[in-house]
């Protein structure tokens, strides 16, 4: 087994989910950022992540020769169920988001925080966080890659 740490943390007033794991063998950071959102809200958090996710395109593009692009990065979006082994029980009227990205260096991470807080989407994307609950120094304990 490979010593890691982890914690997690959840603030009240605005939640973001930043997941960072620490390996001893392969280092391997991530940020997951997961949303439970009410439906007549979905469309607002829905747009600051499209926006972050083009600021991500825009920001991370491939011939980036300085080698701080994520892994992986993708985002979903999913209608929250009441019962999920049984779709047939409705839903809870809630939107579930999340945003998962891989990163090599914690100095990336820092950098991509300082980029994403100073562009111009990021006031919506704060405004969304009142929706998001916060883990920090997650574990991935299985990764198919």
């Amino acid at each position: 087994m490979v010593p890691s740490t982890s914690a997690v943390f959840k603030d009240s007033l605005c939640g973001t989910v930043l997941t960072i794991i620490y390996s001893l063998e392969t280092i391997m950071l991530a940020i997951n950022l997961s949303f439970k959102v009410p439906a007549d809200k979905a469309g607002e958090v829905e747009g600051a992540l499209r926006a972050h996710a083009e600021h991500m395109k825009n920001t991370y593009l491939p011939e980036n020769a300085d080698g701080s692009n994520p892994v992986e990065a993708y985002f979903t979006k999913a209608v929250e169920l009441n019962n999920p082994t049984n779709p047939d029980d409705g839903t809870t009227g809630c939107i579930i988001f999340t945003v998962n990205e891989k990163w090599l260096e914690a100095e990336h991470i820092q950098k991509h925080m300082a980029k994403t807080m100073a562009a111009p989407h990021w006031d919506r994307i704060a405004a969304a966080m009142q929706y998001a609950n916060v883990s920090v120094m997650g574990e991935i304990f299985y990764d198919m890659a």
